[in-house]
């Protein structure tokens, strides 16, 4: 990186950001004079830039240097302090401006794995980047087993239906092949770069074994920055009998789970709320209307309500044919039904599910179909219009 070029974009963000409140509109028109500057050793991310929170003459920027290395910058008045957030941070330049003080820029590494300093930035910052719940929106759930690759264009994807629809999409979780960490902070790193302050859900799927909930408990602590906790107790199970004996060991579990996330979440700085999803999808049959409603009914009975709902739909090339049932009873217990995506789900069963769900659905795709170029956007089509 040069620190010429450092400092072209420094003085740009001091003569643009200085004194007024740094709003969207601000960050457009920086990127815009940006494209002038003909920068060839920084990739600026323009919608990632925020001010120091307590000093207002610094400012962070993320990046990529000369050999494509994911960078933040700290860029200040040589009059402000070293940053107190990020320390012992590269110096990148110092340079006076033709018509004001000092400049000094300086660097810290902030890839995908710079777990630390992606935290920081998200805590200290601007807690807008972090998951929170989905609420009762529809989202369409993205998971990548290469994060980094897939999970800046599925940001893309999300700014560009936003802005033809109105409507907020934007949701990731982890594929069973991944590490919830891995997924967790490359989301983060994805959101920040994108300037994704609109909010996204993140899903991770916690399974129940079937003689102990202590490696579930722990699996709770590790993720507790998720902002959905997917309760996967199907080994608990039981397949003959009627409703309380095949389930009550099942939603007994949930119900402590779900006790579990509320305590680890409580000791977060950056929020309490979360979802919990009920996963019946592990069944070995289809979920039938009158199921769904006996274990929702049973968990909110007991104070442990969820805001998600997956059934079991089939193992069909379509959902199982109560699938309008399913939903009303869902929304019957305030409930967002939850459906994984598969390759057969074309315009006539998506657009099925939008209308059965009156559009309140979690959909979930993973790569490598989630990773085809167009598909998000073609999913949104039939899901929103």
């Amino acid at each position: 990186m040069r620190p010429a070029e450092a400092s072209q974009l420094a003085s740009l963000i001091l003569d643009h950001a200085e004194r007024k409140p740094l709003t969207a509109e601000i960050r457009n028109r920086i990127a815009a004079r940006g494209a002038a500057l003909h920068l060839e050793t920084i990739t600026p991310y323009f919608g990632s830039l925020e001010r120091d929170p307590v000093h207002p003459s610094a400012y962070y920027l993320a990046v990529d240097g000369a050999q494509g290395e994911p960078l933040l910058l700290h860029l200040a008045l040589a009059t402000a302090p070293t940053s107190s957030i990020f320390y012992k941070p590269l110096l990148i330049g110092r340079t006076r401006r033709a018509n004001g003080p000092e400049i000094v820029v300086n660097a810290v590494p902030f890839g995908a794995s710079d777990r630390e300093n992606l935290a920081k930035f998200a805590a200290q910052i601007d807690h807008a980047f972090l998951p929170r719940p989905q609420g009762s929106r529809t989202a369409i759930a993205v998971g990548f087993v290469d994060p980094q690759a897939g999970l800046p264009a599925a940001f893309a994807a999300f700014r560009a239906i936003l802005k033809r629809t109105g409507k907020n999409l934007a949701a990731i979780c982890v594929p069973n092949e991944a590490a919830g960490a891995d997924i967790y902070h490359a989301g983060l790193w994805a959101a920040i770069r994108a300037g994704w302050r609109e909010g996204y859900s993140a899903t991770v799927s916690i399974p129940v074994a079937a003689d102990s909930l202590e490696t579930a408990r722990e699996a709770i602590r590790q993720s507790a920055a998720f902002s959905t906790f997917r309760i996967d107790a199907a080994l608990l199970f039981q397949e003959h009998g009627d409703l309380p004996a095949r389930f009550e060991k099942a939603l007994t579990a949930t119900a402590q789970l779900h006790e579990t996330i509320r305590q680890s979440r409580s000791a977060l700085q950056t929020g309490r709320a979360f979802d919990l999803e009920l996963a019946l999808d592990g069944a070995p049959r289809s979920t039938t209307p009158q199921e769904l409603d006996y274990c929702l009914q049973w968990l909110r009975a007991c104070g442990h309500a969820p805001q998600l709902a997956a059934p079991n739909l089939g193992a069909g090339d379509e959902p199982a044919g109560d699938l309008e049932e399913l939903a009303a009873a869902a929304r019957q217990h305030q409930c967002v039904l939850s459906v994984r995506g598969r390759a057969a789900y074309g315009p006539h069963i998506l657009e099925r599910i939008a209308r059965a769900t009156a559009g309140r659905v979690h959909y979930t795709v993973e790569s490598p179909l989630a990773g085809q170029p167009g598909y998000i956007d073609f999913l949104a089509a039939q899901l929103i219009g």
